[in-house]
């Protein structure tokens, strides 16, 4: 993992943008600052959950990896693009 991407995920949360994002258990997301919304599967609704609650990437990754029993790189893989694309949308 990069640092950038930790700097990213803390630069999110620290922000307070990540928290405000608002999530329904169907994947509808809210982002109160901007007005946009969005949709994230359910895949997505537990990487937002478990990277709020852990605060990092690593603990995310290896949950989710026990979670679904996906190689550990594969999930980090899918975890850095959804991180890269939250930032953007979230900017």
């Amino acid at each position: 993992m990069s640092a950038e991407l930790g700097d990213i995920l803390r630069d999110l949360i620290g922000k307070e943008r990540l928290p405000a994002l608002a999530i329904s258990a169907n994947g509808f997301a809210f982002d109160p600052r901007s007005g946009q919304s969005f949709t994230v599967n359910h895949t997505g609704v537990d990487t937002v959950e478990l990277l709020l609650a852990n605060g990092s990437v690593e603990n995310t990754v290896a949950e989710l990896a026990k979670r679904y029993d996906v190689p550990g790189d594969v999930v980090l893989g899918a975890v850095e693009v959804f991180i890269r694309q939250l930032a953007r949308y979230l900017a």
